[in-house]
């Protein structure tokens, strides 16, 4: 089956209602598992067992563990013999992804690329682009 296929299919967050994956190791407030469908056959996911959206709404419990998730998830990985892992984070409402209830990838492996959010050639930003972006983002802290 392909994944957009079960994205059509789903009633419900596939993570709150145990129909996911088996946990490998479980917390308290969280638990690491398997990509369901993988962009690596390792793929890893880190879920706080609450349905939350945003990474603002984690408790310091839940940083704590998925923090500490992560750290026995890439260890894992290294052991499997990656040398590189990298950590994607899904928050927020479902523009630009599929399952509202945020969750941390560990992908061994991967290659990010040399294309943007737009699926254009990424650029080295100006000194003018940093100027205006770091402004943009100090107004709001």
């Amino acid at each position: 089956m392909l994944y957009r296929e079960l994205l059509e299919n789903l009633k419900g967050c596939p993570f709150c209602e145990g129909n996911h994956t088996e946990p490998l190791v479980m917390r308290e407030h969280s638990y690491l598992t398997y990509s369901l469908a993988p962009y690596h056959p390792h793929h890893l996911l880190i879920l706080p067992k609450r349905h939350i959206e945003s990474l603002t709404e984690l408790t310091d419990e839940e940083e704590a563990e998925i923090f500490n998730l992560g750290q026995i998830g890439i260890r894992a990985l290294q052991k499997l013999g990656y040398e590189s892992v990298s950590l994607l984070v899904r928050e927020g409402n479902a523009k630009n992804k599929s399952i509202c209830h945020i969750h941390f990838h560990l992908i061994p492996e991967i290659q990010i690329g040399s294309l943007n959010a737009k699926g254009e050639d990424r650029y080295v930003m100006t000194e003018s682009d940093i100027e205006k972006i770091v402004q943009e983002i100090k107004a709001v802290l």
